[in-house]
């Protein structure tokens, strides 16, 4: 089995590359908080270069019901050159005496390699169709920032030790150190429980059962034959998880289990208490006369904290609002889109529409005021974006109630009326969810008078489509078929309700043959009249 080894240990450290003989604490925890974290509790596998699994392994923490996956860098990418693996393989624990059973493909959402901390999030099950809307098990959130020396810790993974069934060890805090494992800090907890190989990426858990760390490394002092194991304190994790997970439950220390703030000193502002966090309509409205204040929080190069004023009162070309964002005597043009492809609210800022600072914020980041999201830089329009901080958006003046971004036409292009006739000549741009997105130009009719075309993929692969408006006993409404081989069909149900300025937005469904009349539910489809 291969072990990855992270460079700031490159020096004194394993990562959780040895068995070690910890020692026991003496609380156990209730047998139902064991039941829930082990149902939490996962193994990752990922993928080689060439789609297979690589025959490395790791553990993660559900913290999420929606399928997000808290684990180490090294688990699911590489550190040295710092790429991700294409898709991890994460393996469910069904019987605790069993190995966990193969379930889901997941793909790296969130990643920090100097961190050593990653989100992987499911996106299909094991025999790869999409997942409908997830509800999985997964484990409450707590606070690091309050541990001390002595205090019970609780380890949950797969050492690869004794088998690939998962083990449960305890042990204590042993203590605190800084980054590189040396000096004064609180970026790594020492402590005592017995970990192996696999247990990176685990959970480490306090006396109430609430995630406090994730296992990462070990450190091997060959001089004095003493073995620390490390995790990574939750607090360092925030970065990752604000902006990039949804539905994730805090509960303080101290308070029964219960919270109404962030953990102390995280700034993650975004609590639960008792359930998940309820999430904001999405997208939200982005409409003219909005004013924002744009801060951006530079990480990388020279630290420092910009903040923007901006105010929509123009359109691109494309149809995006834009404006002018003031600093003092600074100024730029800003943009605040909303796309779907991605499914992420930009806020662009550039002063010669070259290079660009972006914002972008996902539905996690709006649970907060202001907004948080991440900042990026453009070199150029055909620049790869660089990763320089974080980003808060308050939206102050002139906001619109929440609902879809698209409400709005472009300028000099009528908004769409039901009923809506697709019609030939017309083209569209056509998304489903996580399956990507089309461009169907309607030039052709069928036998029967329908609008048809050929869908084109980004990758350059055709779909022969067809659009039908029905309106009989079994109601009103829009239909959109594509296949690629005239044998699996995807199909978008659109209705009036789903009908925002030249969009429609509705749900996709899978039909394998077709003698499927019942379908496979893929998630939303969008359908836009450019």
């Amino acid at each position: 089995m291969k072990i990855r080894v992270a460079a700031a240990f490159l020096a004194a450290s394993t990562l959780c590359g040895a068995v070690l003989s910890g020692s026991a604490a003496a609380q156990v925890l209730p047998k139902a908080t064991r039941d829930r974290i082990v149902q939490s509790t996962v193994m990752l596998m990922p993928t080689g270069a060439d789609g297979k699994i690589d025959g490395t392994l790791g553990s993660g923490s559900v913290i999420s019901p929606a399928g997000y996956i808290l684990t180490n860098f090294h688990v699911v990418g590489d550190t040295e050159t710092r790429k991700v693996s294409e898709w991890i393989l994460v393996r469910t624990v069904k019987f605790v005496d069993r190995e966990p059973e193969p379930t889901y493909w997941g793909k790296v959402v969130a990643a920090d390699p100097n961190l050593d901390l990653a989100v992987v999030r499911i996106l299909e099950t094991f025999d790869q169709k999409p997942v409908g809307g997830l509800n999985l098990p997964f484990v409450d959130l707590g606070d690091s920032n309050v541990l001390t020396v002595g205090d019970p810790i609780f380890v949950f993974g797969f050492p690869g030790t004794g088998g690939d069934t998962l083990t449960y060890t305890s042990g204590s805090v042993s203590g605190f150190t800084g980054e590189n494992t040396q000096g004064s800090g609180r970026q790594w907890i020492k402590h005592d429980a017995q970990t192996g190989p696999g247990n990176s990426g685990g959970g480490v858990f306090d006396e109430k059962g609430l995630l406090i760390g994730v296992n990462s490394a070990i450190n091997v002092n060959k001089s004095s034959s003493t073995i620390t194991p490390f995790a990574r304190p939750l607090a360092v994790a925030w970065g990752l998880i604000t902006p990039n997970v949804p539905k994730f439950v805090v509960r303080g220390a101290g308070s029964g289990g219960a919270a109404a703030s962030a953990p102390s000193g995280t700034g993650a502002g975004t609590p639960a208490s008792g359930s998940a966090t309820p999430q904001p309509q999405w997208p939200p409205t982005i409409a003219p006369g909005q004013s924002y204040q744009v801060n951006i929080l530079r990480g990388s190069g020279t630290p420092r904290t910009e903040s923007w004023a901006l105010t929509l009162n123009d359109r691109a070309s494309n149809g995006d609002l834009k404006g002018t964002a003031t600093q003092g005597s600074q100024t730029q043009t800003g943009y605040v889109a909303y796309d779907q492809k991605a499914d992420l609210v930009w806020i662009d800022l550039t002063r010669d529409g070259k290079s660009m600072t972006s914002c972008a914020f996902e539905v996690s980041g709006l649970r907060t005021s202001p907004w948080v999201g991440r900042a990026f830089y453009y070199r150029d329009t055909n620049a790869d974006p660089e990763r320089i901080g974080d980003c808060q958006a308050l939206v102050r003046t002139g906001a619109a109630p929440a609902g879809n971004a698209a409400s709005t036409p472009p300028t000099g292009a009528a908004a769409l009326k039901w009923p809506v006739k697709p019609a030939v000549g017309q083209t569209w741009t056509v998304e489903v969810e996580g399956r990507g997105m089309w461009t169907l130009p309607l030039g052709s009719r069928t036998d029967k008078g329908n609008p048809a075309g050929t869908a084109v993929a980004p990758g350059g692969q055709q779909w022969n489509a067809v659009y039908y408006y029905i309106n009989n006993s079994s109601g009103e409404g829009v239909i959109l078929d594509m296949t690629a081989d005239g044998q699996t069909y995807l199909g978008c149900e659109f209705v009036k309700s789903g009908l925002s300025g030249r969009s429609l937005r509705g749900k996709a469904f899978l039909y394998v043959s077709k003698d499927d009349t019942q379908g496979t539910g893929l998630g939303s489809c969008v359908a836009t009249l450019k």
